[in-house]
């Protein structure tokens, strides 16, 4: 299903089964008096998250916290379909319960079978990764947790009577940070850093990886296609490296368009990655090839960061403060380019774009800007 149906399918049935809900769900609560308290760790925690591996490596931090603090719990994800293959290569999690998302009926039909299997389960807890959505708010409540955690603010109070523990999602600090406070409710003290696992197999970094791709939830975070061969053109010209074009399958035909149209795409010298190679591979590629990544704001940014590689990110209808670490953008590893335009960010705060989906915040950004700020990266 495309994102929007999906996201009418949450607001319609969400919004009906929400309200069908909340009154006997605050009813129940104060007929069964159910001890909420943490004082026994629980044998399984079930996380929902059903889109967007960039925030699941968001809260890296914050889910290895939780295995510190509770070592013999079993970690279970929920997820969607774009989680398949990603997601068991996070070391995270011991199960992995994929939603098939493809249909509506699909849907229906394997979450029922995921309650069924939480059902089985005893003495456990939920985790809602989502931010805005109510039907995974209703998935929560029936897996029949003992203590769902889940995140509220103005557009989702509702969750105040549908969850038991409640962590307030603060927009105006770092992303990563709301995932630590609602480990920090749970129990658990945020001590370390969670990185990406990797393989040795030799390190050869002669190869500058850009990344222009991203979920159709914000299309307007990508450069054009002739901002995309400029780049390509600049970095060819003016250093030894490699190039190498990142993306999903399909990317594959837009990434192989701006290296034909880029004037020095044909010496040999670049790799259009997208579809040719599996996550594992790619994270394989991105830990022993990259010198550096040009990305705009996607997974592969947060995965570059847990990697520890050298990156200049390009910011435009999304902001940095907001959805990058705070120890990223304090990092030398790290250069920021943003126009900072009165109207961003704009993507996750209204339905219609100020520009109307000419994202100017990105297409005004000079390519010779980007270069420099890599080349000082290089260079340092």
């Amino acid at each position: 299903m495309q994102l929007k149906i999906k996201q009418r399918i949450d607001n319609l049935i969400g919004g009906t089964l929400v309200a069908i809900h909340l009154l006997p769900v605050r009813i129940l609560g104060k007929l069964l008096r159910i001890n909420h308290r943490l004082d026994k760790a629980p044998n399984h925690i079930i996380v929902i998250k059903m889109l967007g591996l960039g925030s699941l490596i968001l809260a890296g931090d914050a889910l290895l916290a939780l295995k510190k603090k509770y070592p013999n719990t079993e970690f279970i994800l929920i997820g969607g379909r774009a989680l398949k293959d990603t997601a068991p290569l996070l070391n995270l999690f011991d199960r992995i319960w994929i939603i098939d998302d493809e249909s509506l009926f699909a849907m229906v039909k394997s979450a029922m079978g995921i309650v069924l299997k939480c059902l089985r389960l005893r003495n456990k807890w939920s985790f809602d990764f989502e931010v805005y959505s109510r039907l995974t708010t209703i998935f929560s409540l029936y897996t029949f947790s003992k203590n769902r955690f889940g995140f509220e603010f103005e557009k989702v109070n509702f969750r105040n009577y549908l969850n038991t523990h409640n962590t307030y999602f603060n927009l105006f600090i770092p992303t990563e940070e709301n995932y630590n406070f609602m480990a920090i409710d749970a129990g658990a003290e945020i001590t370390e850093r969670y990185y990406l696992p990797q393989k040795n197999n030799g390190i050869n970094r002669s190869v500058i990886v850009i990344n222009n791709t991203c979920s159709d939830l914000s299309i307007q975070r990508k450069l054009d296609s002739d901002q995309l061969s400029e780049l390509i053109n600049l970095i060819l010209l003016n250093t030894a490296y490699a190039v190498a074009l990142a993306g999903a399958p399909n990317d594959k035909l837009a990434n192989q368009l701006a290296i034909d149209n880029s004037q020095h795409g044909g010496d040999g010298r670049v790799l259009n990655w997208a579809g040719s190679l599996g996550f594992e591979a790619y994270l394989e590629a991105l830990a022993s090839k990259a010198k550096a990544i040009v990305t705009i704001d996607s997974a592969p940014l947060h995965i570059a960061a847990r990697l520890g590689i050298p990156m200049v990110a390009i910011w435009g209808p999304t902001q940095a403060q907001s959805l990058a670490p705070l120890w990223l953008r304090e990092s030398k590893l790290y250069k920021e380019i943003n126009l900072k335009v009165h109207c961003s960010p704009c993507v996750h705060h209204t339905k219609e774009l100020p520009c109307k989906g000419y994202n100017f915040c990105i297409k005004d950004i000079e390519m010779t800007t980007v270069f420099n700020q890599l080349n000082e990266l290089l260079n340092e």
